[in-house]
């Protein structure tokens, strides 16, 4: 069968009544002599979606072979249902062969076999030994080992049959998907754009002013909503909290006596780390700010119980403490957990919310950069300037290095060092104003 293949697609879309958003067009329209398309787009753009109509086009000719390929078997199986629901449970195709769990579609027309396969990244040998006519690699960024996998791997696939590649992501720092975008601004095989989340009119009908953005916006760093609403490359590597300036952050933010107080603690293996909050509201708004006023920080081989003396030395009417809540698991040397003899010395509970949520460092680190700087510029978290150990730990909290075709890890360095004062931060901010409520609770 010898189609032009944009006319053929717009025919597909026009009897599958697929009616793409002015984003999703650009991936449609990508010219025909381009083997290559990085699409890097925000969340909620339809990229998953769109990617899956592309590989109806192919598979819906006969003889034709296509992956969908991308950091697990879990991941591949959304453009693989996708496909499935549309062309079989919507159009009523007949699959002569369907398995949700080996994620295999295979139909028979005249002239040839076509058949779609869920393949897992990590799983590289599961990518050997076939000709392919399109390959979609999902989540692309978060590819494990993406430069190995797709030169030595997904790359050779193509050759026989000058098979094309959809490559979509959200961005991820300056990755090696940031490298294949770059080749597809001046190579001739190659094909990119970005496009931001509210491009999808569908998810966003009110665009920038969608109530949705409207609260990204406002709960989430300049850096984090450029990079998953934005689709802008941003540079998240290297410092964790970029935004954080001492000449902004940092100032006269003395202990009040009129406010509660609260702290957040990190057992630290023998170097643990407490910081002493208190927080008021401000504005038309009352949205919520935070001092940190005082710290016990930096003091190596310290006991549970020489911990506690120090922070109830301190004399302050402490409402409540923030911890984690592996704080409680019990060492065989003494019977108890950490928090258990924290309690018996200070009879403080420490208080920890046990939500997949709440205790997931990147999620964590994300809520505390909307304190440190949102994107509307808001500076929210205040640190005494006599904290030097606090403002040190945040200025020196770090990512791993990037080692080449590898994607920067979501958790940064445990140095035992820096990362004790802001997980003691951490563990107050996902704990005091609980992440998945977006609206902010105090303790009395």
């Amino acid at each position: 069968m010898n189609l032009d293949i944009q006319e053929y697609k717009k025919e597909w879309f026009d009897f599958s009544n697929y009616k793409p958003h002015k984003g999703q067009e650009m991936l449609h329209n990508a010219p025909s002599n381009k083997r290559f398309i990085v699409a890097c787009c925000g969340r909620r753009f339809g990229k998953s979606y769109a990617s899956a109509r592309e590989a109806e086009v192919v598979l819906t000719q006969p003889g034709k072979v296509v992956w969908i390929v991308a950091p697990s078997y879990q991941t591949s199986e959304k453009i693989f249902r996708q496909v499935y629901e549309n062309l079989v449970v919507n159009l009523g195709y007949k699959p002569s062969k369907y398995s949700s769990k080996e994620q295999i579609l295979k139909f028979d027309w005249d002239g040839g076999s076509s058949i779609l396969q869920g393949k897992s990244a990590e799983h590289p040998s599961g990518l050997i030994g076939e000709g392919c006519d399109l390959v979609i690699i999902d989540e692309a960024s978060k590819v494990p080992n993406f430069k190995r996998v797709w030169e030595m791997y997904v790359r050779p696939t193509l050759s026989d049959r000058k098979g094309k590649a959809i490559m979509i992501s959200t961005p991820d720092g300056y990755s090696y998907f940031y490298e294949l975008y770059l080749l597809g601004q001046n190579d001739k095989n190659w094909y990119s754009f970005n496009s931001p989340s509210w491009e999808n009119q569908y998810a966003f009908p009110k665009g920038l002013e969608d109530e949705d953005l409207i609260e990204a916006r406002r709960t989430l760093s300049k850096n984090i909503y450029d990079q998953e609403y934005g689709a802008k490359f941003t540079s998240l590597s290297g410092k964790v909290y970029d935004d954080f300036d001492t000449s902004l952050n940092v100032g006269n933010f003395p202990y009040d006596p009129n406010l509660p107080v609260y702290i957040g603690v990190d057992f630290g293996y023998r170097m643990p780390a407490c910081l002493f909050f208190q927080c008021y509201k401000v504005g038309l708004k009352q949205e919520w700010h935070i001092n940190i006023f005082d710290e016990i920080i930096h003091q190596k081989n310290l006991k549970v119980s020489d911990f506690a003396k120090l922070i109830m030395d301190k004399k302050y009417n402490i409402i409540r403490a923030f911890g984690d809540p592996a704080g409680y698991q019990v060492q065989s040397s003494v019977g108890m957990g950490e928090a258990e003899l924290f309690y018996q010395a200070t009879r403080l509970r420490i208080f920890a919310l046990r939500d997949k949520t709440s205790r997931s460092i990147a999620s964590g680190i994300s809520h505390v950069r909307n304190f440190v700087c949102n994107v509307e510029g808001q500076r929210r978290l205040h640190i005494n300037k006599k904290c030097k150990g606090i403002i040190q730990d945040i200025e020196t909290y770090r990512y791993h290095d990037e080692k080449e075709g590898h994607a920067l890890k979501d958790v940064p360095v445990k140095d035992g060092l820096s990362d004790h004062g802001c997980d003691a931060l951490r563990y107050f901010l996902v704990n005091m104003f609980p992440i998945k409520q977006y609206k902010y609770r105090t303790y009395r």
